[in-house]
């Protein structure tokens, strides 16, 4: 008796059991599907054996992993959407307790030989194999989902403010047109499921069905494009790159406004220069090895690049002038006339103790031509004698005064004898420099005499004097010279470089499509 009601309850149990797992409908559903009618999966569905078999495709877009622009490979995710029709699945659902659909492994039903043409995997399919819908009328729904690694040609032209068109080519492996008709869903994918990434935009998905005959085989291999076309977000880029290197471009300009006496002119431009050289190989290591384009990135790094190793030639003739003296150079007529006064004059500079108005400039210019015309005899400058009028100081003694007569005052601080006796003397000597004794001083007393010799070598050491101070003010003045066409060419490239660094700065950044497109 204990034997029988344990056997009842077991029994009971099962028959609930098996009512919590869907009942016997589905299972003779399976078992008239793929028993009854001996289904095969490796037959293709249709009546028949050369009717076409259509199959309808989608692609469903669901993030954008990476675009890897060194091996031009794009990594997303999704899944493909997959519709045809199998005549051996089908049934009548009042039969079966009104199932119209049913979830069966795809490895049990027949399923079309879709694969990525352009593929980077390592595994080439990049798909799961998931279970698939079937409908009662027979229509297959299979959407496996997966990470597709594709190939896409990176266009570099317009890095980092690029758009990239990234083609996704889908057909069948083996069946031709006549085997399995693949159409598109649409013209347009789907991005219902699409997340957005941090660092591309996308602008369009769309579809299109194209066939092609390859040379290999005769028939018409049909297949789907799904074109991917994403925008670059600029912001990290822009933060992170273009904005130092602008910066650092125009600290060249700052460079000429350096006086060249701090010592660190031609290092800030070297410094400078070393800089962005170092974010051009920043830049080198992201974007491909590719001379199909240039991009502006790089375009934009290499003129200034140039312009800041012209900067450096300029920096070296610069110091080159400021360092020139009227001792190891001489001043060509030129630079004098054409770089410190005309260009002096265009560039709004002033130089003090010189007119640099036009007029002036102008009128300086006449006469010099008019001088260098002119066939005037050199005047040799010779010592004069004591001036009889000088009270002041022996200096007015020792200088040429263009014959000025000499006159005799009461307010000589010599005494008149004196004087008729050096005159006369000194006036012969500046006449014949090399006359150095005279018979008539014997007659002179001793005291005379003496005196004479003392007077004659401060005459000469006046002369010595004198012409030394002329010569370091002549001296000094070209070396001012040189200094000041320094500061012209300073100030030239300072002009140029600021007017350059702009205009290039604009055309190859500003003008760029999508750089104002941040986030």
């Amino acid at each position: 008796m204990l034997y029988y009601n344990k056997t009842k309850y077991f029994l009971l149990l099962f028959y609930l059991f098996k009512l919590i797992i869907g009942g016997p409908d589905q299972r003779r559903l399976l078992h008239y599907l793929f028993e009854e009618n001996k289904y095969d999966p490796l037959e293709r569905p249709v009546f028949n054996d050369t009717a076409t078999l259509t199959v309808t495709m989608s692609l469903a877009l669901q993030q954008i992993i990476d675009f890897d622009e060194k091996n031009e490979i794009l990594v997303i995710s999704g899944w493909l959407v997959l519709v045809w029709h199998d005549y051996n699945l089908q049934w009548k659902p009042e039969d079966f307790g009104g199932i119209q659909a049913i979830r069966v492994p795809s490895v049990r039903v027949w399923t079309p030989d879709i694969y990525l043409y352009n593929s980077a995997d390592d595994n080439f399919e990049g798909t799961m194999k998931t279970n698939l819908v079937v409908q009662y009328n027979g229509s297959i729904l299979f959407a496996p989902p997966g990470i597709l690694k594709s190939i896409c040609p990176f266009n570099i032209a317009s890095f980092p403010f690029d758009e990239q068109n990234c083609t996704l080519k889908f057909g069948s492996w083996s069946f031709d047109e006549s085997g399995v008709n693949l159409t598109s869903e649409g013209d347009q994918g789907q991005s219902d499921a699409y997340v957005k990434n941090a660092e591309w935009d996308l602008l369009n998905f769309t579809a299109v069905r194209n066939a092609f005959a390859y040379e290999c085989c005769p028939t018409v291999y049909p297949f789907v494009l799904f074109t991917i076309r994403i925008r670059r977000r600029t912001l990290y880029y822009v933060v992170n790159i273009v904005v130092p290197c602008v910066l650092i471009s125009f600290m060249t300009i700052l460079g000429f406004l350096l006086p060249p006496d701090s010592g660190e002119k031609l290092t800030l431009q070297i410094t400078i220069l070393l800089s962005i050289v170092m974010f051009s190989l920043l830049i080198s290591g992201i974007i491909p090895a590719s001379s199909t384009a240039l991009p502006t990135i790089v375009m934009y790094f290499a003129t200034v690049m140039c312009m800041c190793s012209m900067s450096v030639v300029a920096t070296v003739l610069v110091l080159g002038f400021h360092h020139r003296n009227a001792k190891n150079h001489t001043m060509p007529n030129w630079i004098s006339v054409y770089i410190n006064q005309y260009l002096a004059w265009l560039l709004w500079m002033n130089r003090p103790g010189h007119d640099l108005t036009w007029r002036a400039i102008r009128r300086r210019h006449t006469r010099s031509m008019e001088r260098q015309n002119s066939t005037t005899s050199s005047y040799k400058c010779l010592p004069t004698p004591l001036l009889a009028d000088s009270s002041k100081s022996l200096l007015a003694n020792v200088t040429c005064l263009n014959d000025q007569p000499y006159t005799n005052n009461t307010s000589n601080t010599l005494p008149i004898t004196v004087l008729n006796h050096v005159i006369p003397r000194q006036q012969a000597k500046c006449k014949n420099p090399n006359h150095h004794h005279e018979p008539n001083d014997v007659l002179l007393p001793r005291d005379m005499r003496v005196f004479r010799a003392e007077i004659r070598t401060i005459i000469s050491e006046l002369q010595f004097l004198t012409g030394h101070v002329k010569q370091e003010d002549e001296e000094d003045d070209i070396s001012e010279d040189w200094k000041f066409s320094a500061m012209v060419i300073d100030r030239l490239c300072l002009v140029l470089f600021t007017i350059m660094t702009s205009i290039f700065s604009y055309i190859t950044l500003f003008s760029a499509p999508n750089f104002f497109k941040l986030r």
